[in-house]
């Protein structure tokens, strides 16, 4: 049995095996993601690559056959660095947006297009799962925010925007209202919050969703003063409902209490958050771990230090100080969390927002949120995120190699296109990477057409032999050829919609 060595550490491998089949035996991941198990490797995409020691060669490790003696350097600057550059080469001939632009402008980073595709399939307490994960009291801030949303909505660019924040509070209107499943674990950890604004209460609920148990401090005789102030005419059932929610999930509300000095409370808790509001004493904050300078666990945010903040970024500011406490408390290194990797299509050429609507409704928008006019106003939405925004590969290994995915860019962008003439798969060929996976998959159910490359250099393309259609090229396998994208080039359709 041959031996090889990966990073310094010897292996053995399988004779007339490759070197990604070796390292995987041992456990030493190496990405790929033109290759399958069971498939003859492609080696097109170059990410899989590795470098020999003794030439400095790279090679593709998903079709290069073991050498006995061979060394291999699998996680050196230099092997990164190709994988970098290969992955950049791709997302210079790949368009589409990862994420919604709808999503991308809401500071709070609510997963809007999976909101409203519940809603078009006419499930409603999934959809209100989605936004109590990602959003603290919906219930008053989709009444009272200014909506950017809205105002990113691609389908505004066509008529008027989907009416997602109505949408929003029809789906934890009538969704599940009662109070959360337990948090996977219960932390010891004793949290203090200073402040029952939208940041002191928005970050409760996001560490009670951690484990924590927080203890909100609040100077007035109520909750949420400010909120009541800033607001009057904000329903009190609406706020009522939110701060029995956050009592429900184990948040302690104590109120008539004023903190001048905030030090001495790390003597009775382990961590604590300034989420005071506008006022003369403004924290000095590391902006990278949102806390507080020359202390040890006090952290702050919101607006005492952003004083003019709108409620939806105090939520944002809320969620991401919430999670730099938690990695405090668990003795990991602070860090705010970064924003969330995405392509962005920027302004649509002629003809395109065609494309996008081809599985939208056409009826012109809804304020009401009743069930029925619900339905209808979710349908307009035009789906323009990636339907595999969380599992696709290229994104993911994006964010791992810290890849700049405009470095390659000619300046002129792929136009975008949008086929469904397969009743279940969804085909956008600007985001293919000419993996030839599908293919692959469609040969070996021998269909009929199958799918192949057509074209030559920058002009090859996926397609059906003999000019067909989708549907016809893939009468088989649709869900293993979707199963086999590694982007979101082939996607499942919503087939259930009724427009």
């Amino acid at each position: 049995m041959p031996t090889i060595t990966i990073d310094g550490r010897e292996i053995p491998a399988r004779e007339d095996g490759t070197i990604l089949e070796a390292a995987r035996a041992a456990g030493i991941e190496i990405p790929t993601l033109c290759h399958m198990e069971g498939y003859e490797a492609g080696a097109s995409c170059m990410v899989c690559a590795v470098k020999l020691k003794h030439s400095g060669q790279l090679i593709p490790s998903c079709a290069s056959k073991v050498v006995d003696g061979m060394e291999i350097e699998s996680a050196s600057d230099d092997v990164r660095g190709a994988r970098r550059m290969a992955l950049e080469l791709l997302f210079s001939d790949h368009m589409g947006d990862c994420l919604s632009p709808c999503q991308r402008i809401c500071p709070a980073q609510l997963t809007i297009p999976a909101v409203l595709e519940h809603l078009r399939q006419d499930e409603p307490d999934q959809a209100a799962g989605i936004v109590r994960r990602d959003l603290a009291l919906p219930g008053v801030l989709c009444r009272v925010c200014h909506r950017p949303c809205e105002s990113g909505c691609r389908r505004g660019t066509h008529d008027e925007p989907v009416a997602i924040a109505e949408l929003v509070l029809h789906a934890i209107n009538v969704g599940a209202t009662s109070a959360p499943s337990p948090a996977a674990e219960v932390r010891d950890e004793r949290i203090a919050i200073i402040g029952s604004g939208f940041t002191g209460l928005s970050a409760a609920w996001f560490l009670a969703r951690q484990g924590y148990r927080p203890v909100v401090f609040e100077r007035a005789d109520g909750p949420a003063d400010s909120i009541r102030r800033e607001y009057p005419d904000l329903p009190g059932t609406a706020l009522a409902a939110e701060l029995d929610l956050l009592k429900s999930s184990g948040v302690e509300l104590v109120t008539g209490r004023e903190i001048d000095d905030p030090a001495p409370l790390l003597g009775e808790f382990d961590a604590v958050l300034i989420a005071t509001g506008p006022g003369d004493d403004k924290p000095e904050v590391d902006k990278d771990t949102m806390r507080v300078v020359g202390t040890a666990g006090i952290f702050a945010a919101g607006r005492v230090l952003r004083p003019t903040g709108k409620p939806v970024q105090s939520v944002a500011d809320a969620k991401a100080v919430a999670s730099c406490i938690d990695q405090h408390l668990r003795g990991r290194p602070v860090q705010r969390p970064p924003k969330p990797f995405s392509i962005f299509m920027g302004k649509l050429l002629d003809g395109e927002m065609d494309d996008f609507l081809k599985e939208s409704s056409d009826a012109h928008r809804e304020e009401t949120v009743d069930i029925d006019h619900a339905l209808a106003e979710s349908r307009r939405c035009v789906m323009c995120h990636c339907a595999k925004a969380d599992t696709c590969k290229l994104r993911q290994l994006a964010i791992d190699y810290e890849v700049n995915p405009k470095r390659y860019n000619t300046g002129e962008r792929l136009r975008y296109s949008r086929n469904i003439e397969h009743p279940l798969v969804r085909f956008e060929p600007a985001k293919c990477i000419r993996c030839g996976n599908c293919i692959k998959v469609a040969g070996r159910h021998a269909e009929a057409l199958g799918l192949t490359f057509i074209g030559r250099g920058f002009d090859v393309h996926l397609g059906v032999p003999f000019h067909g259609t989708l549907d016809e090229g893939l009468r088989i396998a649709a869900e293993e050829a979707i199963a086999a994208c590694p982007t979101g080039a082939l996607t499942h359709r919503e087939v259930e919609r009724r427009l």
